[in-house]
């Protein structure tokens, strides 16, 4: 959570953008009023973004801010991207096609990045997928109403067209298990209830946020930052310095990290992580140029890493 400082500017921000906007209307100052209106829908996405993904996740907060840069500039590309991924967590995927094509589309002035264009293919093609399903659930819900021989018929010739029926494939196509380095496509049954074994250490990222998972110990809740650096570290095949795992935390949660919030991540890991001392093993290395002696840490010898999470997520080299 922003402290209190924090929290006032943007709204003071906010404010103040908009008198100026109202004032540049009546001057009917139209360079003005673009550039005032730039910098407020640069604001509301940045708010946008913040809630998304704050500690503790506001969507509808998110959405509202969204929103609002939305409503004043409808092909900017981040907005729609961000609103498509919004509907597309709440599962409305008629709506997340809407806006993640708008944001394919791109503006005069900007256009998306390359992971955020491949994010956003990605996220339609399981929207079409999620559609599809739900659409084979339709027909085979009212087959049994089919009475006569011209419209069976008429339904088993196009049926016949649908490149994919095994409704357990289209489970597999949502979400995938990594574990000794290889990748594989499970299920969502085997996503929602695999447990952990005695050696092994499970981050799993879902809906429902992002867990560490250890034997019978209660998951614990990470937020973004603490996730990636624990990913970093798990995943590992030797020491990682606190500089590397910067710069996965960094790539991962989208969000500037620092070496000193690194220390102060790891610091809370092992103290509301009972078990932190036996899964992980730390050292100090030589700065190669430097000479200087840097922390570095790795998961302990005997322990196993397995990351669950959706395809589409985004996970850092």
């Amino acid at each position: 959570m922003r402290d209190c400082d924090d929290e006032t500017h943007p709204m003071m921000e906010e404010k103040r953008l908009q008198e100026l906007l109202v004032a540049a209307k009546k001057q009917r100052d139209k360079t003005l009023e673009k550039e005032i209106t730039k910098k407020l829908v640069k604001l509301y996405v940045s708010q946008g973004e913040y809630f998304k993904m704050a500690d503790k996740p506001d969507p509808k907060l998110a959405r509202t801010y969204l929103e609002k840069a939305q409503q004043m500039q409808k092909d900017h590309p981040v907005a729609n991207y961000r609103l498509g991924f919004l509907y597309y967590r709440n599962r409305e995927y008629t709506k997340a096609v809407s806006f993640l094509e708008r944001a394919l589309d791109g503006s005069m002035e900007e256009e998306l990045n390359d992971t955020q264009r491949m994010l956003a293919n990605m996220f339609l093609v399981n929207c079409g997928i999620k559609i599809a399903k739900e659409a084979i659930q339709e027909i085979n819900d009212i087959e049994g109403n089919v009475y006569t021989d011209l419209e069976i018929e008429r339904i088993e010739r196009y049926k016949n067209e649908i490149l994919v029926l095994d409704e357990e494939i289209f489970d597999k196509m949502f979400y995938r298990k990594i574990e000794h380095g290889r990748e594989e496509k499970i299920g969502e049954y085997e996503f929602i209830n695999l447990k952990p074994d005695k050696n092994q250490v499970l981050l799993k990222k879902s809906d429902h946020g992002m867990e560490i998972h250890f034997q019978d110990f209660e998951p614990t809740s990470l937020n973004p930052k603490a996730f990636y650096t624990l990913y970093g570290i798990v995943t590992a095949k030797s020491f990682r310095t606190y500089r590397e795992l910067r710069e996965i935390a960094t790539k991962g949660s989208g969000q500037e990290v620092s070496n000193d919030y690194i220390r102060q991540i790891i610091r809370r890991l092992s103290r509301d992580l009972p078990y932190w001392g036996h899964i992980v093993e730390t050292t100090s290395i030589l700065h190669p140029e430097t000479r200087r002696a840097m922390a570095a840490i790795k998961l302990a010898d005997g322990f196993l890493a397995c990351v669950l999470c959706r395809v589409e997520d985004f996970l850092p080299d």
